[in-house]
């Protein structure tokens, strides 16, 4: 039997083909699963024996897929895994406090409005470093910034279930779309000219906190979000910080 030029003919004892000793190395896998395929498949007996381990087996893992911290089908955690919120006073990665300047005139915009502010403001192109820009810094800016121009902004932190980091981000209460999170935490790399970090976060208390690029989302609905990473080839994503637990929005001031 001959396969692609190369010779098949030999068996062992037991009748099996194998591959002589003139097939490369980088052939082999390849002729080997055509002619295992042409084999014929055997099914082992199952003892009563057999049958009680693979029974007990079955009956652990069950109960190890029970004994996780969140609900696969709700995404929902079934305990808190760090106790009461962890949410801290809003501080810059200076150690200063944020602060809020808010412009009295300031008004909801729409979603357009909102997204063409995003793309002109430069907040998203700083870069993240831990010792002297962090998510605190991005989202005090990019408040102060909306403001500025009219857009009335607020500022939120979140906590999370499974880290224990505190996260600095932004909301606009936008009148066709409705209450709209916005991100623009930078790349701790240095973005090309055309490139943009703004993203549209879809923050849900006990879901994964999710982030899709403002070129690739028309919603601020969390169903979006999910819809947008189940598709086969999702553009615009990014990775997910965790499950979120806690919510806080200030609107016109971070003090209680």
């Amino acid at each position: 039997m001959k396969l692609d030029g190369w010779d098949f003919s030999k068996k062992d004892k037991n009748g099996k083909v194998y591959c002589s000793k003139e097939i490369p190395p980088e052939s082999r896998s390849e002729a080997m699963g055509e002619l295992t395929s042409r084999q014929r498949t055997r099914i082992p007996k199952l003892t009563g024996r057999k049958i009680i381990i693979l029974f007990a087996i079955l009956i652990v893992t069950s109960m190890a897929g029970f004994s996780g911290d969140y609900n696969t089908q709700s995404n929902y955690p079934v305990r808190n895994m760090i106790g009461p919120s962890h949410t801290i006073d809003p501080v810059k990665a200076s150690g200063e406090p944020v602060t809020l300047i808010n412009n009295e005139s300031s008004t909801d915009p729409t979603w357009n409005e909102l997204i063409s502010f995003l793309k002109t403001d430069g907040t998203d192109r700083i870069l993240y470093q831990d010792e002297t820009y962090v998510s605190f810094d991005f989202a005090e800016r990019l408040h102060n910034n909306a403001e500025k121009e009219g857009i009335r902004a607020a500022f939120v932190v979140v906590d999370f279930y499974d880290n224990n980091e505190v996260h600095a981000l932004n909301a606009f209460e936008t009148t066709d779309k409705g209450l709209t999170y916005v991100d623009c935490t930078g790349s701790v790399v240095k973005l090309q000219e055309l490139d943009s970090f703004d993203k549209i976060a879809y923050v849900q208390k006990g879901k994964k906190y999710g982030l899709i690029s403002i070129y690739y989302t028309d919603s601020p609905e969390y169903s979006f979000y999910e819809s947008k990473k189940s598709n086969l080839r999702p553009r615009g994503l990014y990775e997910n910080k965790g499950y979120v637990y806690n919510i806080n929005i200030y609107w016109d001031s971070i003090l209680s």
